[in-house]
């Protein structure tokens, strides 16, 4: 990869995706993950456009699994409330984040809010390789069709069978854009890189039904883990009463999860069901595998701060919890109200 290529991507990122302009203040929060000259080139492109930018260097978070409950040093919660744009290459899901927010902050998170060495070739591959204007209107066609949705159907070949309940929720995008470039106005105030990953955030108790995941677990013992055969986990009224598949794996995500007791909002959920929509996205060790095209992605425990964070309806009985786990399911079939989104990992295009 070359320099130029990375920053024509980070040029675009300031531009078409978050509108910065000129005498902004630009917070770029990064910490020792992710390699200098990657954070460097975030802050001189903030710098050639004009803008009052700073660079904060973090120490190293807790795992993503464990970020809503992560504690921040007051003087990283002090700047970001001074911020107009915060570039998010640390942080994730945090309070201060969203408190910032409140304040008038708009937030681009260009590694899905985690430091990461492959962040560079991510971004190059994932978004200079990849039409993102063509992913920016597909991820808003499957998110408006998420919003006129009363109920969702998932199965997969591997045994998934689960219905959520989607009345009166929102879809989102998640396409990378805090910017809509054809109608010059904002559609969000916060938003993850790379495209896209469009879905909806779910309240307590909506969903039932049966999980084989056979993708990815994102968990706190080993960050990222994909099972030999799928773990199957058994949902009743948005809470997981079963886990079981793959013996070795259900035998460690139960105890993992039994550790945090008596607190058991970890085991509720589905938080989020996200369709991921980049040709260009693989299952590596940065969280790029949440956008895998034709798969999709659930979160368990925690859903009230992106429930903040993407300014949902405060009225929904979010769940408030120290985790936020995920879990993916490789090769769905979705149904919307009856209507295919996904055919066995391929996306309709209809």
């Amino acid at each position: 990869m070359t320099e130029p290529e990375l920053l024509a991507i980070i040029r675009r990122i300031y531009e078409e995706m978050c509108h910065v302009e000129r005498g902004e203040r630009v917070l770029i929060i990064a910490d020792s993950r992710t390699p200098a000259d990657i954070t460097n080139a975030f802050f001189r492109e903030a710098l050639t456009l004009g803008t009052d930018a700073s660079v904060l260097q973090v120490p190293v978070p807790p795992p993503p699994a464990l970020q809503t409950s992560a504690k921040w040093s007051p003087v990283v919660t002090a700047a970001a409330g001074e911020a107009d744009l915060i570039v998010d290459l640390a942080v994730g899901y945090a309070r201060f984040i969203v408190e910032a927010m409140q304040r008038g902050a708009r937030v681009i998170s260009p590694g899905d809010g985690t430091g990461n060495e492959l962040l560079a070739d991510v971004l190059v591959r994932t978004m200079g390789r990849v039409d993102i204007t063509a992913l920016r209107h597909e991820a808003d066609r499957i998110a408006e069709m998420f919003t006129a949705a009363s109920r969702a159907h998932i199965t997969s070949d591997a045994g998934t069978d689960l219905t959520i309940d989607l009345d009166g929720l929102v879809g989102e995008a998640a396409d990378g854009f805090l910017w809509d470039p054809d109608r010059s106005e904002y559609k969000s105030r916060w938003d993850l890189l790379p495209p896209a990953q469009p879905g909806v955030t779910i309240p307590a108790g909506r969903a039932t039904g049966i999980i084989a995941v056979d993708g990815f677990v994102l968990w706190e013992p080993e960050d990222i883990e994909v099972p030999t055969t799928p773990v199957l986990l058994d949902v009743e009224d948005g809470v997981i009463t079963h886990i079981g598949g793959d013996t070795d794996f259900a035998r460690k995500l139960s105890v993992w999860l039994e550790s945090f007791a008596p607190d058991r909002s970890v085991f509720q959920g589905p938080a989020h069901c996200n369709v991921g929509t980049n040709p260009q996205a693989k299952l590596t060790d940065h969280q790029e595998f949440e956008r895998l095209r034709g798969t999709i992605t659930f979160g368990w425990g925690d859903s009230s701060v992106v429930a903040e964070l993407a300014g949902l309806d405060e009225a929904q009985p979010w769940v408030a919890s120290p985790v936020h786990w995920d879990t993916m399911i490789r090769l769905p079939s979705l149904c919307l109200d009856g209507q295919v989104v996904v055919d066995r990992g391929t996306i309709r295009e209809d």
